[in-house]
């Protein structure tokens, strides 16, 4: 399956809504990129999975010059995801692929 998903980076730029997501979502960093990096992969394979799942029980991260990496240690998810993560501007988008 696949999930795709498109964020505006401005809708974590302010300091509280940035910590609170950096807090529930186990963000790698603690930047307005980094948040919006993270949700637009947590969407893209919340869209992807055929079932319902609780997005705080898996982590992404963002090795320098890899492509994102799911961490799943609760084994919520259907499958193994491959990720791609883009961004222009003020949007990131992102896409999820079950392999």
């Amino acid at each position: 399956m696949l999930g795709v998903d498109l964020v505006d980076l401005t809708r974590f730029e302010t300091t509280s809504r940035l910590q609170r997501f950096c807090e529930r979502f186990q963000v790698d960093g603690n930047t307005a990129m980094a948040a919006a990096k993270t949700w637009a992969c947590l969407e893209a394979i919340v869209k992807a999975e055929d079932q319902p799942f609780e997005p705080t029980r898996i982590s992404i991260r963002f090795p320098k010059h890899q492509r994102p990496e799911v961490y799943d240690p609760d084994q919520v998810l259907s499958g193994s995801y491959v990720l791609s993560v883009s961004h222009q501007g003020q949007m990131i988008i992102a896409v999820a692929l079950r392999a």
